[in-house]
């Protein structure tokens, strides 16, 4: 297995190098933000029952230092809205919304390389592909008559290697690109939630 993998990237040249870090990074990308996307660590179910239980029973100070004792997203956001539980509603509303934007970013990260990283691959794939026919048509012209069908074959089969890798990677990083921004985006959405009916307790105290 080995052995043939090493083949493909000799026949292959640079280009399948470059495919094969587009592949980790890739998988790097998604198996961080797996990880960082766990709901427990940005928007825990425990927390927001538990800081709403306190809002409600006007223990904003004890909410304030539950947030500060579990540093989330989710927390951040929520946190920022009971500190200016003083202000007005449309005050307290937009300061959430604007650290709840900055979360949301946050939970993004990475995410232009995975996206790059689909479009680079396949490039590469075909770059390999289309230098390698470059050098296949060299090889006739300089041998001035094609011998061997098999020459030929042989020539294109190996060059449509890399266009073979760099769809492999692309597919796989595709899915796992819009798998992450499903995930985002309901995480976010909760997140939405959460600290608007925070700041419906806050604005009814």
């Amino acid at each position: 297995m080995i052995e043939k993998i090493g083949y493909f990237f000799e026949v292959s040249g640079w280009t399948m190098y470059g495919i094969a870090v587009c592949s980790i990074f890739a998988l790097a990308v998604f198996l961080e933000r797996l990880w960082t996307l766990r709901r427990e660590k940005t928007v825990p179910k425990g927390f927001s029952i538990e800081v709403e239980d306190l809002v409600r029973r006007g223990q904003i100070p004890e909410a304030v230092t539950l947030c500060r004792k579990n540093p989330t997203p989710l927390s951040r956001v929520v946190q920022v809205g009971l500190e200016g539980a003083e202000k007005s509603r449309g005050s307290v509303k937009e300061t959430v919304d604007e650290v709840g934007r900055r979360e949301a970013t946050g939970l993004t990260r990475y995410m232009g390389l995975l996206n790059t990283t689909i479009s680079v691959a396949p490039m590469l794939g075909f770059l390999g592909t289309v230098l390698g026919m470059v050098q296949l048509f060299t090889a006739i012209a300089e041998a001035g008559e094609v011998t061997n069908v098999g020459m030929i074959a042989g020539g294109i089969y190996k060059a449509l290697y890399t266009t073979i890798a760099g769809l492999v990677v692309a597919i796989p990083a595709t899915l796992f690109y819009r798998y992450l921004n499903s995930r985002i985006e309901s995480l976010v959405a909760e997140m939405e939630e959460v600290s608007l009916r925070i700041v419906d307790l806050i604005g009814s105290d």
